[in-house]
């Protein structure tokens, strides 16, 4: 969740992102805008409840309207979605949808701050995120394996939300391991890292030591409730 122009933006949604955020003192029925970086089950099931929870679970309705993004074919997705849950997804204020081609043409100008995208080499239609407002800049990878796009992208960011999924023994298509994370963040030339979308095989590793032996950035590792100020 990211804060940004007085709006708030969720990037991808989760199984347990909803709980996720109330745990973490968060308002999810104050969400803005949604984007998702691809159409995977672990990142997109929870609009699903919050959605339902926006149209049954406040306290006053809606008025303002809620903005779903997502990389192409983010439209038909959202369209079958829609015709299982649809009566208990739309609310009485306006839901604007829309798709992001793979390439960006040009940012997107949002409340405070500059959007824009890249591809990242996981699905097809995996994307990365790029946030710059006039403090500094914030990039989320989304799932990837090493991506050249994703390192410009990144370019000079101040803050890189990195997935490092497995160890640099058992590598798997389509992720990053320690050594890999290591390498976009310095190629990119950011200024610090947060480690994040774990997998069980990497869980007991010490990712902080690991990441930091090939960037001499600052190295986090992602936990509920951690903030930042970009």
């Amino acid at each position: 969740m990211v804060r940004a122009g007085g709006q708030t933006l969720v990037f991808d949604l989760g199984s347990g992102a909803v709980r996720g955020m109330l745990r973490s003192g968060l308002d999810p029925l104050a969400v803005d805008r949604i984007f998702f970086t691809h159409l995977h089950p672990d990142h997109t099931v929870d609009v699903v409840p919050l959605l339902f929870a926006m149209n049954y679970g406040a306290p006053e309705k809606r008025t303002l309207p809620l903005y779903v993004t997502g990389p192409e074919p983010f439209l038909r997705f959202w369209g079958s979605l829609m015709e299982v849950w649809g009566e208990w997804m739309a609310g009485d204020y306006d839901t604007l949808v829309s798709e992001l081609p793979h390439e960006c043409p040009s940012p997107i100008d949002l409340a405070g701050c500059r959007l824009s995208w890249g591809p990242a080499e996981h699905r097809s239609e995996s994307i990365a995120y790029r946030l710059d407002a006039e403090g500094g800049a914030f990039v989320y990878t989304g799932d990837t394996e090493y991506s050249e796009s994703v390192v410009e992208l990144a370019r000079g960011a101040d803050t890189l939300l990195i997935e490092c999924s497995f160890p640099d023994e058992a590598p798997v298509a389509g992720h990053l391991t320690p050594s890999s994370a290591a390498r976009i963040a310095g190629e990119a030339g950011v200024r610090g890292v947060v480690l994040t979308h774990i997998y069980p095989a990497a869980d007991t590793l010490d990712l902080v030591s690991e990441v930091s032996r090939g960037f001499d950035g600052e190295v986090f590792l992602a936990e509920d409730g951690l903030t930042f100020e970009v």
